[in-house]
């Protein structure tokens, strides 16, 4: 007698979605535990954004004007927290502002913030609050010059993942730097940070009106006594600037030679703004503009297949992956093989770090893991 078992394929997990004004959320991308967020929670009051240096301007950058900013730094050095606070005072001036990361937080104003004493803002329904978020960025839109993009501001974190130094003939970055090229009749300005100027494509480093250099203080030597305590990270940083344009000064940086600042920066106000623990889409990053030809397809379905593998071993908290178990999981993903050449050249672009051991070769993942920095 032969007993026949009814088997079924365990159901894959269902990623909870948390959803705002703009953005759909996925819940694992919003950190845990300290660094656990959720859009609407910030409040601001109203004085973050006032003053002479505060309102149009940030230490004599006129964000009024259509400008594009290159923000650097080391890990850790608040370059997207810097970068977050630029956005969220071009969103209180009105403009619309798209972005590959949310940023969401309301502003309480001065006839509610004046009069009251309570400062539980957040938890008062009565108040005189008015709420901004920035939209996720359509990268199609981008690509194709949409009229939809203007009168406003796109920004790109990690932009390295987008346009490496490495493939800079590749035609989703010269789409890019044409898009920049019309930064002024588009009335767009466009924003981005990279750890090193050097890891993007050098026709975005030559357009750049401002770069920002980003440096934590609590990693640099200070003055304890003074300070009373330790300095949390991303609590202050110190900015210098230089005009590469001449758009601040009226002579560029070539000329001039001159770095001004350097300037202080202080971030603990603006923490809670936008998600610490968000990771990039590496599928979006890497393939995010629409391909054409049948080879261009396959390489499409590769580089999918290759962001889902990466994004399942990173679920398993794995970063250090076999060679041959990535090419498996991206067969699987992918419904056809995908061979090490075609695979190799994927993770190899964006500088995954390989090593072997005992004849095997491994991939580190834990590029893709990094925390964007406080």
């Amino acid at each position: 007698m032969t007993l026949l078992l009814e088997t079924k394929e365990p159901k894959a997990k269902e990623i909870e979605i948390i959803r705002s004004d703009n953005w759909e959320l996925p819940l694992l991308n919003l950190g845990k535990g300290k660094y656990e967020w959720r859009p609407k929670t910030a409040v601001l009051p109203y004085y973050l954004f006032e003053g002479p240096s505060m309102t149009r301007r940030t230490h004599g950058i006129n964000l009024s004007k259509d400008l594009s900013i290159g923000v650097h730094g080391p890990r850790g050095s608040t370059k997207t927290l810097s970068m977050s606070y630029l956005i969220a005072k071009k969103l209180r001036m009105g403009q619309p502002c798209w972005g590959n990361w949310p940023i969401s937080f309301y502003v309480v104003e001065p006839n509610c913030w004046d009069k009251c004493e309570s400062r539980y803002c957040h938890l008062c329904y009565k108040g005189a609050l008015t709420y901004y978020e920035n939209m996720p960025l359509d990268m199609d839109k981008v690509y194709t010059f949409n009229d939809e993009l203007s009168e406003g501001i796109v920004s790109f974190t990690e932009f390295q993942y987008y346009v490496e130094a490495r493939t800079s003939g590749r035609q989703q970055n010269r789409f890019l730097s044409y898009q920049i090229m019309q930064i002024r009749k588009s009335a767009l300005s466009f924003y981005y940070d990279v750890q090193n100027e050097g890891w993007v494509d050098k026709r975005f480093g030559w357009s750049d009106d401002i770069k920002i250099y980003c440096w934590d203080l609590s990693k640099m030597n200070y003055d304890f006594d003074q300070a009373g305590r330790e300095i949390e990270e991303g609590e202050y940083s110190h900015w210098t600037v230089k005009d590469m344009s001449g758009v601040v000064t009226g002579v560029p940086f070539e000329k001039s030679g001159i770095e001004y600042g350097p300037w202080q920066f202080d971030g603990y106000n603006f923490w809670w703004i936008y998600p610490t623990k968000w990771k990039i889409s590496v599928y979006d990053a890497v393939y995010s503009m629409k391909q054409e030809s049948e080879k261009a397809d396959r390489l499409a379905l590769v580089g999918q297949a290759i962001g889902l593998a990466v994004n399942y071993f990173l679920d398993q908290k794995k970063t250090k992956v076999q060679a041959s178990d990535m090419w498996a999981k991206a067969s699987a993903f992918a419904g056809f093989e995908v061979n090490p050449v075609e695979g190799g050249k994927v993770l190899s672009s964006y500088e995954v770090p390989k090593s072997q051991s005992r004849s095997k070769w491994f991939y580190d993942l834990s590029i893709f893991n990094e925390e964007i920095e406080n």
